[in-house]
C-alpha cells in the first residue's frame, strides 16, 4: 500500500469515527426523532458529512504526493479547513438544539437554547435556570403565576415554568380526539403508528420551527410519545 492511500485512508477513517459520534450527538441525544426531521437538523447533517467524510478525504487523495514541497502546509490547510467547517456546522446544532418543550394553554412549544430569556432564565426556579446538554426537558408554563400576563410568549421564559405534571388537568381538557389526527395525516398511517401506543387515547400538537409534530397523551393527562404526525396542514 503506498503512503499515499495509507493517508487517505487513515483520513477517512478518522473522518468516519467523528461522523458517527455527531450523528450520535444528533439524533439520540439533542434532537431525538421525530425532531431532527421537524426542526429541518438533516440537511445541515447532511452538509457537514458531505466536507467530514467525503471532501476532505477526497482532497488529501488528491493533493498527496510524496516528495512534494508544499505537502505538509496543503495537507495542513485541507484538515485546518475541515475542522473549521465542521466546527461552524456543529455550533449551530448546538446553539439551536432543543432544551424545552413547554405546554401552554392547548398546545406544546419546542423551545431552542438560542431563544431562551437569559434574564427571565436567571429569575426562575433552580432547575430551570440552565439549559440541559441532553434530550429535551419537559416543562408547563404555570398559568396562575402572576406574571403570566405580561409575557407575550410565555414558552420562551423559564420563570414561569414548572413540573409537567401540573398541567395534566389542562392537557386533558384541551387535548384532541385521536381520530382527528386523520384530517391531517394518511389514515393508514396514523392507525400504524397508534397501534405502537395502545394507551394514547388523545394528542396534542408540538409546534417546532420547521413542521409540527403530534403529542400522544394518555387518559390521565399525561406524555405518551412524539410522533411524526402532522397536527395541522401542511
Amino acid at each position: 500500500m503506498t503512503k499515499r492511500i495509507h493517508f487517505f485512508l487513515g483520513h477517512l477513517s478518522s473522518s468516519v469515527i467523528a461522523a458517527l459520534i455527531i450523528l450520535t450527538l444528533v439524533f439520540f441525544v439533542w434532537y431525538p426523532a421525530p425532531l431532527a426531521q421537524a426542526e429541518g437538523v438533516t440537511h445541515i447533517f447532511l452538509l457537514l458529512i458531505a466536507i467530514d467524510v467525503i471532501v476532505g478525504p477526497l482532497l488529501t487523495l488528491l493533493v498527496y504526493k510524496e516528495g512534494k514541497k508544499t505537502l505538509k502546509m496543503d495537507l495542513s490547510v485541507i484538515i485546518v479547513m475541515q475542522v473549521m467547517a465542521l466546527s461552524y456546522g456543529m455550533y449551530s446544532i448546538i446553539q439551536s438544539r432543543p432544551v424545552w418543550i413547554a405546554q401552554n394553554g392547548d398546545i406544546f412549544q419546542l423551545v431552542r437554547a438560542n431563544v431562551v430569556d437569559k434574564a427571565n432564565q436567571n429569575q426562575a426556579k433552580p432547575e430551570y435556570q440552565h439549559n440541559g446538554w441532553f434530550k429535551p426537558q419537559w416543562v408547563a408554563v404555570d398559568e396562575t403565576n402572576s406574571k403570566y400576563e405580561s409575557y407575550g410568549e410565555q414558552t420562551l421564559v423559564p420563570n414561569l415554568y414548572t413540573n409537567l405534571s401540573h398541567a395534566n388537568t389542562r392537557i386533558i381538557r384541551n387535548s384532541q380526539p385521536l381520530a382527528t389526527l386523520n384530517q391531517f395525516n394518511d389514515p393508514r398511517e396514523v392507525q400504524k403508528i397508534l397501534q405502537q401506543y395502545p394507551i394514547a387515547t388523545t394528542w396534542m400538537p408540538l409546534r417546532t420551527t420547521d413542521l409540527g409534530v403530534t403529542v400522544l397523551v394518555d387518559a390521565q393527562g399525561a406524555v405518551v410519545k412524539v410522533v411524526n404526525l402532522r397536527p395541522w396542514r401542511e
